[in-house]
């Protein structure tokens, strides 16, 4: 069985390096207006929905989506991550109710319309932990509520492993070696990054990592938990009309983009019945 103390993310988060290796793109203006579009008519939201923002880090979409007339709650566990949300909130009025929490531990009881779990997080616990989010996500919602779960459509574990490094390109003494991982055993992918100041010799190790689910097995999991997976949204350009799209507009994945060639497998599930 995988080993449920296995909480690698906890350091991965721990400071603000991730976002120097990675993050700041997907918070651009551009991709977080795309996003929250793409959130707001998925949803079908209405003003003043409560709407809880899982794995909020610095706050971005919880400040788009309250800058649209909805009561946002971001939930976020870093301390680092939770201390720049603060200060973001606050510099955009103070419109988010930010709490320091962990999702695969949550008590939130039918306090919400809607939940969003973005950026590709889930599936990145111990198989437990990621079950434990789904009921998690469940209890939370009304009866009737919403869930947009963001998830990348991998069907298998890599065949080949990859081996790159390269330096920042704003910041020449920071160099990025990445390694690709695989556990067969436990159905597990992902890769491990180090970080190396050249300027300090200071060093940070960033391990990713996550469960491999198939459709099917996700919407077992969804069901158990108290989910009803509606629809799922893809963005295959076979079917999604990305040449007409423009940064900024909402994200134009849809059903119809859902197929095995998809990047993005994104989960509209739907509570039913209150516990």
């Amino acid at each position: 069985m995988e080993a449920t103390e296995n909480r690698s993310w906890e350091h991965t988060f721990s400071d603000m390096i991730y976002w120097k290796w990675e993050g700041e793109a997907r918070t651009s203006a551009a991709n977080v207006s795309s996003a929250v579009g793409f959130m707001e008519r998925t949803l079908k939201l209405t003003k003043g929905a409560k709407v809880l923002d899982l794995g909020c880090a610095r706050g971005h979409h919880s400040i788009g989506l309250a800058s649209r007339g909805y009561d946002v709650t971001g939930l976020e566990f870093s301390d680092a991550f939770i201390e720049v949300a603060r200060q973001n909130v606050a510099d955009a009025g103070g419109a988010v109710r930010l709490v320091h929490g962990d999702m695969t531990q949550m008590v939130f009881d039918k306090e919400f319309d809607a939940v969003i779990l973005w950026g590709n997080t889930f599936g990145m616990f111990s198989h437990e932990d990621n079950v434990r989010t789904l009921h998690g996500i469940a209890r939370a919602l009304r009866a009737g509520g919403l869930a947009l779960i963001d998830t990348q459509n991998y069907k298998g574990l890599p065949e080949k492993l990859t081996k790159t490094w390269e330096f920042h390109p704003q910041d020449a003494n920071l160099l990025f070696l990445e390694q690709g991982t695989k556990d067969v055993r436990n159905g597990r992918f992902g890769f491990d990054v180090t970080v190396l100041d050249i300027a300090t010799g200071k060093r940070h190790e960033m391990q990713f990592s996550w469960r491999l689910y198939l459709l099917p097995e996700l919407e077992e999991m969804l069901v158990d938990a108290g989910l009803v997976l509606k629809r799922v949204y893809g963005d295959d350009p076979r079917f999604v009309d990305w040449k007409s799209w423009r940064p900024g507009e909402p994200d134009p994945y849809s059903p119809e983009g859902f197929t095995e060639n998809a990047a993005k497998r994104i989960l509209l599930c739907r509570k039913e019945k209150n516990e």
